[in-house]
C-alpha cells in the first residue's frame, strides 16, 4: 500500500502513506504553495524511502483534495495530482478537503459529535459544511459545502448541538467561537477516508475542483 496524498486548500501538504509511516511535507504559505508543490512530493517520497521521482515509486492511487478552497492554489493540487496518476498508470481519487478537516477533528470529538468545519474563503466570506461521524474512518456530509458569512453560518446553527472548527473559526472568533481552529490539513487522513469508502463499495472520487464562487480575476469586457 502506498498512497500518495495532495491537498492545496489551506497552504499544500503532501503526504505518503504506507502501511508502516506516514511522511509528510508542508508550505503553509498561501502564495508560494504552487510553486513549491513538486518539490513538496519529492521530498515527501525521499523521506518515505523512496525515490524523489513518483515514477520510481509502485504507487496504488493518488488521493487529492478538492477544495473548497480559491482558484490559483486548489487547481495547482489537482492538476499535479491528474499528472502524477497519468504518468505512473494509477487512479486519482478526490476527497473534499472540508471532509479531511472534519474527520481530523471527530477523532478527538465524542462519537455522536456534530462538527461545522469552516474555512477562510476571503471577501469577508467562510467555506463551511456539516459532519458527523461514519465510523472510525469516514465522515458523513450532513449538509455543505457552501460559502457564506461568518454571521450566516452562526446564526444557521444557533439553536442545534454542533461545534465549530476551523481555521475560518480564528479569521472570525466572534461569530465563530471555537477552541479548535487549528488549519493544518493532516491529508494522510484521505488515505483512511478513500479507503473506507472503497471498502463500503463506493466508486464514485471525482477530482472536480469546488470553487463555490467564480475566480477573483474575470477576463474584461471587450471594448466596442
Amino acid at each position: 500500500m502506498i498512497d500518495l496524498c495532495i491537498d492545496t486548500s489551506v497552504g499544500a501538504t503532501v503526504a505518503v502513506v504506507t502501511e508502516d509511516q506516514i511522511t509528510s511535507t508542508t508550505e503553509p504559505s498561501s502564495r508560494a504553495h504552487a510553486e513549491r508543490l513538486s518539490a513538496l512530493v519529492a521530498d515527501a517520497l525521499e523521506e518515505a524511502g523512496f525515490s524523489r521521482a513518483s515514477k520510481d515509486v509502485d504507487l496504488d492511487q493518488v488521493i487529492v483534495g478538492t477544495g473548497p478552497a480559491p482558484f490559483t492554489g486548489l487547481r495547482a493540487g489537482l492538476v499535479t495530482a491528474r499528472v502524477i496518476g497519468r504518468v505512473n498508470g494509477v487512479p486519482v481519487r478526490g476527497v473534499g478537503s472540508l471532509d479531511i478537516l472534519a474527520r481530523g477533528y471527530l477523532d478527538e470529538m465524542p462519537s455522536d459529535a456534530e462538527v461545522v468545519v469552516v474555512t477562510d474563503a476571503r471577501r469577508k466570506e467562510v467555506y463551511w459544511a456539516h459532519y458527523r461521524a461514519r465510523g472510525p474512518r469516514d465522515v458523513e456530509l450532513i449538509e455543505g459545502p457552501a460559502v457564506n458569512t461568518a454571521e450566516f453560518v452562526a446564526n444557521k446553527f444557533r439553536s442545534q448541538d454542533v461545534e465549530f472548527a476551523g481555521p475560518g473559526c480564528a479569521a472570525y472568533p466572534d461569530a465563530l467561537p471555537s477552541s479548535r481552529v487549528d488549519g493544518d490539513v493532516d491529508v494522510a487522513i484521505a488515505s483512511r477516508i478513500v479507503r473506507a469508502r472503497l471498502e463500503a463499495g463506493e466508486e464514485n472520487f471525482p477530482t472536480e475542483p469546488q470553487y463555490l464562487r467564480r475566480p477573483d480575476i474575470h477576463p474584461g469586457k471587450k471594448q466596442q
